[in-house]
């Protein structure tokens, strides 16, 4: 009561501030019911719900005590894929059986996070009849990609869906095409954001979604069959904004001609690609190609050339003066880097080589949030790229070749700030302090076991990770006994999630799931996750011979599985 009292005398803006420092279902769990003038507080709260990262408690209470007090005002919810396996029965009949249109009846964006291709096939079957809901959001999506499963999501809600967005974490469909006279459209799709695994079915694409206007793809490279039936399709005529994202294969001026053809109302066009061909960084080429009605150009284009540094220059100087770019040349001659000023592009590949080119300020990185730098690096070249990137919320850093922390003094000052960074790869071995320092908000480490094994008896590095940690990934482990558990049980106080990647699978990892569990028996850990094998005699009744080696016991809430090499624990 004391605590509700102190509250009440917060004005309206400090109570807010405070909510800033929680989680959606922590703010709901706190202080929903208290008192109403809270509740019209934290109003925003109930309307976009979000509950992933909390405690099975916090998400137990938030589900069933407050969920159907607010689902009929709910506007926007966050579904984890992950819940089929942890939610009690009833948890698990209000979420994947009940009709999602009598629960959220205001519903317009609906999220789902972590699906494998099974729930997602299941839970479209579910998502009908809701009137307002007209965005779809997915994010790690996994499984089977197949034609008829996107097709699927597409018609979802009885066709009333206008946006679907597939992060760069989902995998990428597969489209067969069909004939164009058999081909299904959904002209109700006016935004798409997806990946694609294909080597000539773009066109497929486009006939799906006849009226898109905005359309960001992530795919490889047209075959010459492709650029036939291109010609005979009829016109995106309402598409308004166009991304490309293909960093595997080199592109030609005349496949992006190709594509642009198709596209005489665009007004934004993005590209984030490589290439081997000179026309496609000449200006006054690339300029030919663009439609007339285009108002906006953003590009960041690795070009592999073989001509010398000069011709390099001179060819810049092919670009006209209203499309302001920027040429950033590799140390080693191999390739260059040429993008616009500015360059409004959420996610970047960048080699590592070319740090030093790179332009003060951020101005031109303004929007990217998705960053991944690769080659041979060193921890001066990370820092000298992050400097640019002020609205970061993944970075994925370090080649997998790195044997050895490379570094050398910079004679510029570098300063790091990434306020919103939450998540950070790193695949090989490099410091992270600075990284983890400048990021207050860091959550989420998936990092190399060599590299943590260093960042481990780095005091201050240890300091940093302790207090911001709360999910935690291990990779390239080569054997089980090379693990520091006790250390890292340790040091990461407040882990609610541990992953453990094996390079070999086949590894037998049944005392290491007992281990683990005895260092994490007092501590708050909601999931361990392990890439690796059970014995015959473990996997047949894995929850039993949990019970019978470990402090685990009959009556406690917990769930396991094993499936395709992967050992699930959740800690209820």
């Amino acid at each position: 009561m004391e605590q509700i009292s102190t509250l009440e005398m917060l004005p309206d803006e400090m109570i807010l501030l405070i909510c800033q420092y929680f989680r959606d279902a922590e703010i709901l769990y706190s202080f929903f019911n208290l008192n109403s003038r809270l509740n019209a507080t934290i109003t925003d709260y109930c309307h976009y719900v979000n509950l992933m990262n909390v405690t099975h408690k916090q998400f137990d209470f938030v589900v069933t005590q407050i969920i159907p007090q607010i689902s009929l005002s709910i506007r926007s919810f966050v579904f984890n894929g992950l819940w089929e396996n942890i939610m009690y029965n009833e948890l698990n009949s209000i979420f994947f059986h009940w009709k999602l249109s009598l629960m959220f009846p205001q519903l317009h964006t609906l999220s789902l996070v972590n699906f494998i291709d099974r729930q997602l096939n299941f839970f479209l079957d579910k998502i009908t009849d809701l009137m307002q809901l007209v965005k779809l959001d997915i994010r790690n999506f996994r499984g089977e990609r197949t034609e008829e499963l996107l097709k699927k999501v597409l018609a979802a809600n009885n066709n009333r869906l206008k946006s679907v967005l597939f992060d760069y974490d989902s995998i990428g469909f597969i489209l067969n095409g069909t004939k164009h006279d058999e081909a299904v459209s959904y002209p109700n799709i006016e935004e798409l954001i997806v990946n694609l695994e294909t080597d000539k079915m773009l066109e497929y694409l486009f006939i799906l979604a006849p009226h898109i206007n905005r359309l960001h793809i992530d795919f490889d490279q047209l075959s010459s069959t492709s650029k036939s039936t291109l010609a005979n399709i009829s016109s995106l005529v309402h598409l308004k904004d166009f991304q490309l994202r293909s960093i595997n294969i080199n592109w030609s001026l005349d496949e992006i001609t190709y594509i642009l053809n198709k596209m005489p109302s665009l007004q934004r066009l993005a590209l984030d690609l490589c290439t081997e061909d000179e026309d496609l960084v000449n200006g006054q080429n690339f300029s030919s190609i663009l439609p007339s009605s285009l108002v906006e150009i953003h590009f960041f284009i690795i070009y592999y050339f073989s001509r010398l540094h000069s011709e390099v220059i001179t060819l810049m100087s092919t670009w006209p003066t209203h499309i302001r770019i920027t040429c950033l040349l590799d140390e080693s001659n191999a390739y260059t880097v040429i993008h616009t000023i500015p360059c409004d592009l959420p996610s970047i590949i960048i080699p590592a080589k070319i740090s030093k080119c790179m332009l003060a300020g951020s101005e031109y990185t303004r929007k990217v949030k998705d960053l991944t730098i690769f080659d041979e690096q060193c921890s001066t070249d990370i820092h000298q790229i992050v400097q640019h990137f002020h609205r970061l919320r993944t970075l994925t850093i370090g080649s997998k070749n790195n044997l050895e922390i490379l570094t050398f003094q910079s004679t510029q000052p570098i300063i790091l700030h990434l306020p919103y960074l939450t998540h950070l790869n790193v695949k090989g071995v490099c410091e992270i302090f600075r990284l983890v320092q400048a990021a207050p908000n860091l959550e989420y480490l998936r990092i190399n076991l060599n590299c943590l094994n260093i960042a481990l008896n780095d005091v201050s590095t240890c300091e940093l990770l302790q207090k911001r940690i709360v999910d935690l990934e291990i990779t390239h482990i080569q054997e089980v006994d090379s693990i520091q558990l006790g250390v890292v049980a340790q040091k990461f106080n407040h882990l609610r999630d541990f992953s453990l990647f094996l390079k070999n699978p086949k590894i037998f990892v049944d005392s290491l799931i007992l281990q683990m569990i005895s260092l994490w028996k007092e501590k708050n850990l909601r999931g361990l996750y392990i890439n690796g094998s059970l014995t015959d005699e473990v996997s047949k009744n894995f929850r039993q011979w949990l019970i019978s080696h470990s402090h685990l016991r009959q009556e406690d809430s917990f769930i396991v599985k094993y499936e395709n090499s992967w050992i699930v624990l959740w800690l209820l």
